[in-house]
């Protein structure tokens, strides 16, 4: 089994990629399949008391610990997850989904979606 550390390090570059659940799962799942590592993307709802996300996208990995780089941009307040974790220590973030086949990315696509946006630069542009 591949240590948490080494996909952290895989992955985490990925976090400041301008996309959503959708996109980062993809992204995530193409680094993880061309690096040879066992893992399964999900897709289903994700909920935190009274918060309810209909559509996200996550990943499971065979040791029991998921990856998920996009619940706080939904979900509100303290002890929302974030990278890989174990799902047992977020008891009150409950996930409920089925597992889904998603195609790699392409060469053209993952580094489309994995573009650094400079926001400052566009804000500014906006502006003049």
């Amino acid at each position: 089994m591949i240590p948490r550390e080494r996909i952290q390090q895989l992955l985490n570059p990925y976090d400041s990629s301008q996309t959503e659940c959708d996109g980062m799962t993809r992204i995530c799942h193409t680094v993880l399949t061309n690096h040879g590592i066992e893992h399964q993307p999900m897709f289903g709802v994700l909920n935190l008391q009274n918060q309810h996300i209909d559509l996200h996208f996550w990943i499971d990995l065979p040791s029991g610990e998921r990856i998920d780089y996009r619940a706080k941009m939904w979900l509100k307040g303290e002890g929302i997850p974030h990278g890989i974790f174990h799902p047992q220590d977020f008891p009150d973030v409950i996930y409920t989904g089925e597992s889904i086949e998603l195609d790699v990315l392409s060469p053209t696509l993952f580094e489309i979606l994995t573009l650094e946006f400079d926001w400052e630069k566009f804000q500014q542009d906006e502006v003049l």
